[in-house]
């Protein structure tokens, strides 16, 4: 599930990039393209620390303690919160609402970096020692 989610975050992030600036044509077409792409790059952004969240079995997989985890599951929180304070400030200017989104996913990422790192510092001590 992490995989998957990792993958949805990176595929919708890099199209997300990669989207042309609207046209004279309209933006009903872009802003569909916008939202498709975001609601993608939050699914996996949700579903990684999600599926990181699932104990190892059979020897694949990564072991987290306990503190890791409630990283993770702050992640996890964040992500799943975000678009709700973003739409909810769409109420005081409708101009805050990508900003307020993304924001929120940015601030998702810092306890799954941190996570990361120190979860790989601790397997570089244990190997070093």
């Amino acid at each position: 599930m992490a995989t998957v989610g990792a993958g949805l975050a990176a595929f919708g992030y890099r199209a997300l990039v990669r989207l042309p600036s609207p046209g004279t044509g309209g933006l009903f077409g872009p802003a569909v393209a916008l939202l498709t792409l975001s609601l993608v790059v939050w699914a996996g952004l949700f579903l990684l620390p999600l599926g990181l969240l699932i104990p190892p079995t059979g020897g694949h997989g990564i072991e987290f303690d306990d503190s890791q985890r409630r990283l993770l599951m702050s992640t996890t929180i964040t992500v799943a919160v975000g678009p709700f304070v973003g739409v909810g400030m769409a109420f005081v200017t409708p101009w805050i609402v990508p900003q307020t989104l993304t924001l929120s996913m940015c601030a998702a990422l810092l306890p799954l970096v941190a996570t990361f790192l120190w979860r790989a510092g601790q397997t570089l001590r244990s190997h070093a020692a």
